[in-house]
């Protein structure tokens, strides 16, 4: 279940702070600022969360462009094969960096070097 949708009116990214997530204690949390994600894994307030307790915190990729927010473009694709993986990895096995790579090939004419996928891969594994 996705804890924010009960709390948000209307559509985009939602701030809420840490006293809610805390009432929440979300198994998951997928982010799409380095700095939460830093902040939250070290940060003794966020110990008895879930997400940190089992070190699922994530960092969406986001280059060129979000996989998962703003703007929208093709790279929601390859954010929900990632999302997927994510949340039900035995029914999902593929390599994420296989396809992240032919994704960049076939979308963007690029040749993704293994550093490049590293860097773009960071956080969101």
């Amino acid at each position: 279940m996705n804890v924010v949708e009960a709390g948000r009116e209307s559509g985009g990214l939602v701030n809420v702070s840490l006293e809610q997530i805390l009432q929440w204690n979300p198994d998951t949390i997928i982010t799409t600022d380095r700095n939460f994600a830093d902040q939250a894994k070290a940060g003794p307030a966020w110990s008895d969360v879930e997400a940190v307790k089992r070190g699922r915190i994530f960092l969406s990729p986001s280059l060129p462009y979000g996989w998962i927010d703003a703007p929208p473009s093709v790279n929601r694709i390859l954010g929900l094969q990632w999302l997927a993986r994510l949340f039900f990895p035995d029914k999902f096995p593929g390599d994420i960096r296989s396809d992240t790579r032919d994704f960049y090939k076939v979308f963007y004419q690029v040749d993704v070097t293994d550093a490049q996928l590293d860097a773009l891969l960071e956080g969101a594994r």
